[in-house]
């Protein structure tokens, strides 16, 4: 092909984007033939036959009133392929994969769903006594397991304190009242990761072989939106071994921050990117 076809190709294509970006900011709305002319600096022709070809292909509509365009159902099916190629879950799966091969006890990548927390997924360690207090799709209050903690250690006091108000009534089903919690969220700050051995399931506190560490991964105005939560029988997770976890914990947090900003950012209000998937 020669280089003019090319270049014709490419200013095609560019004027197209430009159109269903004009129509994707205006989608509730819509947009009048000058509107789009307005908006995308072409001409009304270019433009009138772009839009034409747009709603021949599903990618735009025309309401048959008022004569306004507006960005097509077909493309609704192709941000839910990109939902599923670009879930949370999936691209953070590899890193659960990774610690739990590094570690060999159990990872759970945590997400915040309001003053709550939802385990997404769940990847098991090698190590012969495994310790599983979560499975992917359980929700608790903030607060609640180390990866939780971690969560609501990172939010300003004030909303803090909203929290422990609207959580109140659910709190009351673990064996952690708002004093020790306090205290355990002061330690999370200190130190710059949470940690628990107490059993979050009611009854079972005097358990004690068991205990939990946890990192948030945050956007990029630092606000906590999810977390790396790692879980193993107590002396395992005792010091030295314990700055040696945390350590890996923060590296592939800030990895995952690094690289899926866009999606973290998205994955505070839209629940669909944040799918719980199968324990392994």
């Amino acid at each position: 092909m020669k280089r003019d076809d090319k270049a014709g190709e490419h200013r095609t294509i560019g004027r197209l984007f430009a159109v269903l970006d004009a129509l994707a900011k205006a989608a509730a709305t819509g947009l009048r033939l000058t509107d789009v002319v307005q908006a995308t600096g072409l001409g009304k022709t270019t433009a009138f036959r772009i839009l034409g070809g747009l709603v021949s292909q599903g990618l735009a509509e025309q309401d048959g009133e008022t004569g306004r365009y507006f960005i097509g159902v077909k493309m609704l099916s192709w941000a839910n392929a990109a939902r599923e190629r670009f879930s949370l879950v999936r691209l953070v799966e590899p890193t659960l994969a990774r610690i739990a091969r590094q570690t060999q006890d159990t990872v759970y990548l945590v997400v915040r769903a309001g003053d709550e927390i939802v385990c997404l997924a769940c990847r098991e360690g090698s190590f012969p006594i495994r310790v599983l207090t979560l499975n992917a799709g359980d929700r608790r209050p903030l607060g609640i397991g180390a990866g939780s903690l971690s969560i609501l250690a990172a939010l300003s006091d004030d909303e803090i304190d909203r929290i422990f108000v609207a959580n109140a009534e659910a709190m009351s089903a673990y064996p952690f009242d708002e004093v020790r919690l306090r205290e355990m969220i002061a330690a999370t700050r200190q130190n710059g990761y949470a940690y628990n051995n107490i059993h979050v399931l009611p009854g079972l506190e005097n358990v004690t072989e068991m205990a939990g560490i946890g990192v948030p991964i945050r956007k990029a105005d630092g606000a906590p939106v999810a977390a790396l939560h790692l879980t193993g029988i107590t002396s395992r997770l005792d010091p030295p071994r314990r700055d040696n976890l945390v350590a890996t914990l923060r590296q592939e947090a800030r990895q995952i921050e690094a690289q899926l900003e866009p999606l973290l950012e998205i994955a505070a209000s839209d629940r669909q990117l944040a799918r719980p998937v199968v324990s392994y």
